[in-house]
């Protein structure tokens, strides 16, 4: 007898298996669950409402985003070196030019300060603008009215501008030729009236003298520093006697004094004067595009270092901001963080800021930077010299105003 064999093979476990003589039944199949037709279109509706929602929203915050807001947004704007040049219309000027007298080189910088402002006609505000700007750290959000009232238009804001920066260049011509004696003496001539005033002035009239109530002699007035002085002790609406010099004949004019703005003492004669040295030395000066009157003492310190065979900066970079009248009293601005934040942006770690403006000084000078506080044009000449001789101990800051003031 013979036998074959066939190959066997075991099954594998977890497969199904069957002895002889019987079948296998695997049973149905199982697949699995279906959806309901129903059930998937709700699906699908429910994510285009949300995806329709979503562009709604992002398209009601856009045009939200656009509506204009009566704010204005100060950013640090460009610096200038008042010792060096400038580009106006394609061609390096100086940014100051002097006439009349010799000038001696210099070294270093002495930067005026901008700040760039938006807001004001022509220059709209939207709400986005003043989200992102409410918060950055370098930009600052402030009503509009404390800067251009919306009844003005952008030509009077120009206008006005432009009128600032002119009156800040001629105010530092007649302090620095003062200081540095190449004139002797200045006059204050009138050049305009302000609205509020009616008195019969002429443009050309030249201020000699005023006469209040009750005195018997009226006060020569030859400087801004006497006239303001003057004014302290006057009260709003009061009656007084201009003396001025009308093609060479003096001429009394009856004036009413005016309100004088917040925190000042006294009245104003509600008069625009224009100051001049008795020299024939003069300055012309580049920027056609800056205005406002804040350049007003870093415009004379740079006059005084090119008048002067003295290196006033020693080579340091210096920055500052400040106004400044023809006798060399120094007067608060605005944006002054913002101006801090473009200086040290420029490389100066030294920052000349007005003494009034110490309270928005003290906790916002940047990291490496040195503010220094400065009343009058000798408290800025002596800082800057401080500075350039690298001896700073003495210079006063303002964190110690503010100590002395409380």
């Amino acid at each position: 007898m013979s036998h074959s064999s066939e190959p066997f093979t075991a099954p594998r476990s977890d497969e199904p298996t069957a002895s002889a003589g019987h079948s296998l039944s695997v049973g149905p199949s199982v697949s699995a669950p279906s959806v309901e037709p129903s059930t998937r279109a709700k699906r699908t509706r429910k994510r285009r409402i949300i995806s329709i929602g979503v562009v709604l929203t992002v398209v009601a915050l856009f045009i939200v985003g656009l509506i204009p807001v009566d704010k204005v947004i100060e950013s640090p704007g460009p610096t200038f070196n008042v010792l060096g040049s400038t580009d106006e219309g394609g061609k390096e000027v100086p940014v100051i030019q002097v006439d009349g007298a010799p000038t001696y080189p210099t070294t270093g910088e002495l930067r005026m300060t901008t700040v760039g402002v938006r807001g004001c006609p022509g220059y709209p505000v939207r709400v986005i603008d003043w989200v992102i700007a409410s918060l950055s750290s370098s930009q600052k959000v402030i009503d509009r009215d404390l800067v251009c009232p919306k009844t003005m238009t952008r030509e009077e804001v120009d206008s006005i501008s432009t009128a600032q920066m002119t009156s800040s260049q001629d105010a530092a011509v007649v302090a620095a030729l003062l200081y540095t004696g190449v004139a002797t003496s200045m006059k204050l001539t009138v050049a305009g009236l302000a609205p509020e005033q009616d008195a019969a002035l002429q443009k050309g009239d030249v201020l000699a003298s005023i006469k209040t109530p009750g005195e018997e002699t009226a006060t020569p007035i030859e400087t801004y520093a006497q006239l303001r002085e003057l004014l302290t002790t006057i009260p709003p609406h009061t009656t007084v006697t201009l003396t001025v010099m009308r093609d060479g004949q003096p001429i009394d004019v009856s004036l009413t004094t005016v309100e004088p703005p917040e925190g000042v003492d006294g009245s104003l004669l509600g008069v625009y004067l224009t100051p001049s040295a008795n020299s024939d030395v003069s300055a012309h000066f580049g920027l056609e595009d800056v205005g406002g009157p804040s350049a007003g003492m870093m415009f004379t310190l740079g006059l005084i270092d090119q008048l002067t065979q003295e290196d006033l900066t020693g080579g340091q970079k210096i920055a500052g901001t400040g106004t400044i009248d023809a006798s060399g009293n120094i007067g608060p601005i605005g944006g002054i963080q913002q101006k801090m934040i473009g200086a040290k942006g420029s490389g100066v770690n030294y920052f000349l800021a007005p003494t009034s403006n110490c309270d928005e000084v003290v906790g916002h000078v940047p990291d490496g930077m040195q503010a220094f506080a400065v009343a009058t044009l000798d408290d800025a000449v002596t800082t800057v010299k401080g500075i350039a001789a690298q001896s700073t101990d003495s210079l006063m800051t303002c964190e110690q105003v503010q100590e002395q003031a409380q």
